[in-house]
């Protein structure tokens, strides 16, 4: 997989300007993931409120008149991102779920540790979209918002298909619960990313499994 952040060399050479043997659109889906992972990287740097759009295709060697054909604002750009991110962890974790089955507790493992191998490996992306994301605008807030909503959705779907198949394992709980499985969880990895303790991440993998069976009605003692 692509990386979600990274900056581009000053010395190598930029993207071509005007037409050339690339095609417009090609040359223009370029220069805006060149902007998106440079706006990642310095944002996670500097934070979203000092960065500057000089400072963004200063990073992605993509000229301003680019920057502003592509995206209104900074906010946008954030906005981009926060879709490459959210595509590359839903692609990872349905790969993982279809690999593991619904087995045990590997349908809730496989996707937690999709998105910690996810926090490890994009660190820049993680502390961006993390810290900085939330305080970008309110689009850039409610976006947020929504996608853990959407988690919470996506965990009741898939555990009404896995009390269907081990109803003794399974207490009925108000639909709130998966909600707040998915935030409770979320704060903890978000307290690990605000220290920079990404290398301890995967050591509470099995505290966070519990932490979400419990918080949807497992039952540990039949």
């Amino acid at each position: 997989m692509e990386k979600l952040s990274g900056a581009y060399d000053t010395q190598a050479a930029g993207l071509p300007r005007g037409r050339t043997s690339l095609l417009t659109e090609e040359t223009r889906e370029k220069q805006r993931r060149r902007l998106v992972k440079a706006a990642i990287s310095v944002f996670a740097e500097k934070g979203f409120a000092a960065t500057t759009i000089a400072d963004i295709v200063k990073t992605a060697r993509v000229s301003k008149q680019a920057f502003y054909e592509i995206f209104e604002n900074k906010e946008d750009c954030f906005l981009a991102a926060d879709d490459l991110g959210r595509k590359a962890l839903y692609e990872q974790v349905l790969t993982d779920i279809k690999a593991h089955g619904n087995n045990g507790d590997q349908w809730i493992r496989s996707s937690l540790r999709a998105y910690l191998q996810l926090c490890i490996t994009e660190q820049d992306f993680t502390k961006a979209w993390a810290i900085e994301f939330p305080k970008a605008g309110s689009r850039c807030l409610e976006q947020r918002n929504l996608f853990f909503a959407e988690l919470g959705k996506r965990l009741k779907l898939i555990h009404s298909t896995i009390k269907i198949k081990q109803p003794e394992l399974w207490v009925a709980v108000p639909d709130l619960f998966y909600d707040a499985a998915i935030g409770g969880a979320y704060e903890i990895i978000f307290r690990y990313i605000c220290q920079n303790k990404f290398d301890d991440l995967l050591n509470i993998e099995d505290d966070l499994v519990d932490f979400i069976k419990f918080s949807i009605g497992y039952k540990q003692n039949i």
